[in-house]
């Protein structure tokens, strides 16, 4: 895809250079803080993150996951950041410790009773038609190692605080996905109408009753080149049927590309001669300046960059021994592959090798990489540099950009470990209880008891219809609760203005000064 006419304007024509490394060559988790900590400029040495707020809470993650491995961002829809000392070494991510993000609650467990009834229907083919999970399985199998990475993961280090789930480095994960390569489906129906630009899949989640489809479905695009290549549908990841929170019975798995285009619980593949007009692919995940409003002329989070950081040791409150230490992390550039890592202990002035560890799982998989130096006693931190196969190199600096998307530069990746004699732990940032709301009656201001009404009855669709708010009366079940999140005032306005992921914004529809008094309300009646 080809960026927009470039502007006169220097700046712009800068910013757009830098976009085509995220997208040419190619979530109201909203309410959720920005990770605390994050300087409002680019470091010289990156700095310490703690785990952000929302990590306890007394009921259990879905699928049997333990949320020790992860930050807590969310869990209605499901916002999980695998902790950057959880990913272990290896060139996978194990199941249980892989991030999850949805931008809709996830579908019943049912679906999973049969899995080879889940059915999805296919257009934009000669032979239109529905097709069982069962007969999927007669038409081949194909197995490939890909790298899932959301495009907001990075987003912490962002000084403007970009609404959002706040992922810091834990928003990727590499595993094995095994079903059928989708070109082979296709010419099993007499292949693509000629005319198709587009693979357009659509996710199979419940939809909310009152709140126009393309507002919230979770349906992506992509060029039907890039479906043709070598999108896969999966029924297995790691070897085992793929749980039903990361999107079993059947995923749309597409090589190289950020996250949000690997359709969980796919019900329906089209061949299209356009873009789907969700807001999801016609306005979100589109990478723009920061103010500016979105549209379909901003390119599309498609391929991912070349990336790499280290994973530990000396993360999740532990020291490192003084002396020989070893490190260890990922890199990844999609469909590229990583030709070579580099690793600086001294804020970028110099660069060693790091060596490559195990075998090249294929262009879409991530490598892993380990380092060893020699560290005196004290504070350090190290930076990474990966370079992909076709030359490009990972940049210094983040782009910036309004969502937060497509973070790659190296200093703000960079790992602060402290070193001491003996090897023990820091004391832990204290896990951040999930707040309940305010205790007893709630005493609004005026401008809240503004922000009520249009919470109630002047948003179009209303904001009860997804989103839980005691003092509302309202069980939405789509949005985050906003009891538990207890959202400050600034992050409400930003994702009321805005929207988040597949989930609508207000700024269109809504006056600055309605859009103000709604996130007073909901920072006054939660306690935010």
């Amino acid at each position: 895809m080809k960026p927009p006419a470039t502007p006169a304007d220097p700046a712009r024509r800068l910013f757009l250079r830098r976009v085509a490394q995220v997208a040419g060559a190619s979530a109201l988790a909203a309410c959720t803080p920005r990770a605390p900590g994050v300087a409002d400029a680019a470091p010289s040495v990156a700095p310490t993150l703690p785990p952000p707020p929302g990590d306890a809470g007394p009921a259990g993650l879905p699928d049997g996951l333990d949320r020790t491995h992860f930050h807590v961002h969310n869990e209605g829809p499901l916002s999980l950041e695998t902790r950057r000392g959880a990913h272990g070494r290896g060139l996978l991510t194990p199941n249980d410790r892989f991030f999850v993000r949805n931008n809709l609650p996830r579908p019943a467990a049912s679906i999973l009773d049969d899995r080879d009834a889940w059915a999805v229907a296919f257009e934009g083919v000669a032979k239109p038609r529905t097709v069982t999970l069962a007969e999927l399985k007669t038409l081949g199998v194909a197995t490939e190692a890909v790298t899932l990475q959301c495009s907001g993961n990075g987003r912490a280090f962002f000084a403007h605080g970009p609404s959002g789930s706040p992922w810091a480095t834990g928003a990727a994960g590499c595993a094995i996905w095994t079903g059928v390569r989708l070109r082979d489906v296709w010419a099993h129906l007499g292949g693509v109408l000629p005319e198709a630009r587009y693979l357009t899949a659509t996710g199979g989640e419940l939809l909310p009753e009152g709140v126009d489809r393309d507002t919230v479905v979770v349906e992506r695009s992509v060029p039907v080149e890039k479906g043709l290549a070598d999108a896969l549908l999966a029924w297995e990841m790691n070897g085992a049927p793929i749980p039903l929170t990361h999107g079993g019975p059947l995923r749309l798995i597409v090589p190289g590309y950020f996250g949000v285009n690997h359709i969980k619980y796919v019900r329906r593949i089209g061949a299209t001669v356009d873009q789907t007009n969700a807001k999801i692919q016609k306005k979100g995940y589109r990478f723009r300046p920061i103010g500016e409003g979105s549209s379909d002329t901003h390119p599309s989070m498609w391929r991912m960059p070349v990336k790499s950081w280290l994973n530990g040791p000396g993360t999740d409150g532990h020291t490192v021994p003084a002396g020989k230490v070893v490190f260890y992390g990922v890199a990844l550039s999609g469909e590229r592959g990583v030709e070579s890592v580099e690793v600086s202990v001294d804020g970028g002035e110099t660069w060693a090798p790091a060596t490559l560890e195990g075998p090249s799982l294929g262009p879409n998989a991530w490598r892993a990489f380990s380092f060893s130096t020699t560290l005196a006693e004290g504070r350090h931190t190290l930076h990474t540099r990966a370079t992909d196969t076709a030359g490009e190199q990972q940049p210094r600096d983040r782009v910036e950009n309004e969502r937060g998307y497509g973070h790659n530069g190296w200093l703000d990746h960079g790992l602060a470990v402290v070193v001491t004699a003996t090897r023990e732990a820091l004391p832990e940032e204290p896990a951040a209880a999930v707040p309940a709301g305010p205790k007893g009656p709630v005493t609004l201001s005026e401008a809240g008891e503004r922000g009520k009404e249009v919470f109630l009855a002047q948003a179009e669709p209303s904001c009860g219809v997804c989103h839980t708010l005691a003092d509302a009366g309202t069980k939405g079940a789509v949005g985050p609760n906003l009891d538990a999140l207890a959202p400050e005032l600034g992050r409400v306005e930003s994702a009321v203005t805005n929207g988040v992921g597949a989930r609508p914004g207000f700024g269109g529809r809504l006056r600055p000064e309605q859009i103000r008094d709604v996130a007073t309300y909901v920072a006054e009646s939660t306690g935010g």
